[in-house]
């Protein structure tokens, strides 16, 4: 799994220890699966984007090769 720095910046700013814990928790489903995901990238696009969405979070990755980079994070709890 690799995150980049704004996604690092993200979970360095969530406001609670629970908050950190529903993101890793939405994090590990989609490294577990992440084709269940909608593509979101755009039209003509070749790099593969998807986003998965938790309960107060959202993250968007793109997959590689058995494992994910984490292009960003967002909280709305």
């Amino acid at each position: 799994m690799v995150f980049e720095e704004l996604a690092v910046e993200v979970m360095a700013d969530l406001p609670s220890d629970m908050a950190r814990y529903e993101v890793l928790a939405l994090i590990e489903r989609v490294r577990l699966d992440p084709g269940a995901w909608p593509d979101v990238r755009d039209a003509g696009s070749v790099e593969e984007i998807r986003e998965a969405f938790g309960s107060h979070c959202w993250v968007q990755y793109t997959p590689q090769a058995g494992a994910i980079e984490v292009r960003e994070i967002g909280w709305a709890g």
